[in-house]
């Protein structure tokens, strides 16, 4: 009897934590995101935003179904904190590919996510110090359903040119558009 009220004892003094990592510096991590001292975040965000890869300019981005799992890694919340918008309301499987080097006064993120079962989309992202959204671009596009409609691009330091492609007819259709991304990390179409 006395072992049974003795471990019932420890129970009622059993506290759950949740930890969080107070800062006392301003810079963290490898993205060069900077926040108010004092305040505090959850250690997942730092170390999934450590975990993406950094890729070096010029790339190309032709994310598909078939290679979208094969960079990144899955979101496990962060694009909820920075109240990511996906623009559609069944999208599902976000996973956050890389970063880019543009600037030290933002982070580039580029991010792929599926609309319904028939769509891959992959946008890129420009998050300011306070992981507050600045700007998206959509980089590249796959769609599974008749797989005639596709988007790629090529993006380098002083511009992105993204190339839509349309198979519906007999001679395809391709269009290209071209955007600068401006120092306050903001995208204009050239």
């Amino acid at each position: 009897m006395i072992t049974v009220f003795f471990f019932l004892g420890c129970d009622s003094k059993t506290e759950k934590k949740t930890t969080k990592i107070p800062l006392i510096t301003k810079s963290i991590g490898d993205d060069g995101a900077i926040i108010e001292k004092g305040k505090e975040i959850f250690n997942y965000d730092l170390d999934l935003l450590a975990q993406l890869p950094l890729r070096n300019l010029p790339i190309i981005d032709s994310t598909t179904f078939d290679n979208v799992e094969k960079s990144g890694v899955y979101d496990t919340g962060f694009l909820k904190r920075i109240k990511f918008d996906p623009g559609c309301k069944d999208a599902t499987n976000f996973r956050l590919k890389y970063k880019i080097p543009f600037s030290e006064n933002f982070t580039s993120i580029v991010v792929s996510y599926q609309c319904g079962e028939h769509e891959l989309l992959t946008t890129l992202i420009t998050v300011n110090k306070k992981h507050k959204i600045i700007d998206r671009l959509q980089i590249a596009y796959d769609e599974i359903a008749e797989s005639a409609f596709g988007k790629r691009s090529q993006v380098e330091k002083d511009k992105i040119v993204i190339t839509s492609s349309n198979w519906m007819n007999e001679e395809p259709i391709f269009e290209t558009e071209t955007y600068a991304l401006l120092n306050n990390g903001k995208f204009k179409k050239m």
